[in-house]
């Protein structure tokens, strides 16, 4: 099958981009991502259900796995529990928002995967992948509710014969006839691995499994967003596979 382009973008910032097989805006690359360390096949990677129990779980590991364990800056002593808590509250609301469950179907599609150690069922790592909006000449990327408003009203406002003929799309093919300054790229997000299973190979397979999702929904180009200052994300990103497309100076970055 082919493979979706990868495309990083870093906040304070830049925008990171990969291309396997499929190209997008004419730009091809053959390079392929490096193997996976043997010494993550001990973690099992499943995708969670989008239930407020998953997620909640999810968000309190993202807290420990990213924000306690700052690659960028060191909070580990200075995070409170209540800081965990209000950092974890706010992380579940972003999760619920991109990949909880919802009532009937939507266009947008969404996974959070999760890595957990089958010795003790702790988790180890997760990731996050969604169907996004982007609009390529500003680096703007709508959100699900956004992206999901502006097709149901572009929708709802044909008539049944007209909207027919866009039943059987794809969510790339729909926005490329009904929204053309965007494009539909699958989204990276919230990638942490615990301090103990960094340097395993396992943030490589929790990306790889983004990629196999992105591929699966048919999708041209795969991006995220990291912070220019976080470089050991850069590297493991470079080393997957992803090249800088764009880079927003005046972005800032949360600290805490």
């Amino acid at each position: 099958a082919l493979q979706p382009q990868r495309m990083l973008s870093a906040l304070s910032c830049c925008a990171l981009s990969f291309s396997i097989q499929r190209s997008i805006d004419g730009v091809l690359s053959t390079r392929l991502p490096q193997p996976v360390a043997a010494a993550s096949i001990a973690f099992e990677i499943t995708s969670v259900r989008g239930d407020d129990a998953s997620l909640d779980r999810a968000a309190r590991f993202f807290v420990e796995g990213f924000w306690a364990a700052s690659t960028t800056t060191d909070t580990g002593g200075a995070l409170t529990d209540r800081d965990r808590d209000q950092l974890a509250a706010l992380q579940r609301d972003d999760m619920i928002a991109r990949y909880g469950e919802t009532v009937g179907a939507r266009r947008l599609r969404s996974s959070l995967f999760v890595a957990e150690d089958p010795s003790s069922g702790a988790i180890a790592g997760c990731v996050g992948v969604e169907m996004a909006l982007v609009d390529p000449s500003r680096g703007r990327v709508l959100s699900r509710a956004q992206s999901e408003k502006l097709f149901s009203d572009e929708l709802n406002s044909m008539g049944a014969r007209e909207r027919g003929t866009y039943r059987k799309m794809s969510a790339a093919e729909l926005t490329e006839a009904l929204f053309p300054e965007y494009k539909c790229l699958a989204l990276l997000a919230n990638l942490a691995v615990a301090p103990a299973a960094r340097g395993s190979g396992l943030g490589r397979r929790l990306c790889a499994r983004c990629d196999e999702a992105a591929d699966d929904w048919e999708l041209p180009a795969i991006m995220l967003q990291v912070e220019l200052a976080n470089a050991p994300a850069r590297k493991l990103y470079e080393a997957a596979g992803y090249g800088a497309v764009f880079a927003d100076e005046g972005a800032s970055a949360l600290r805490v």
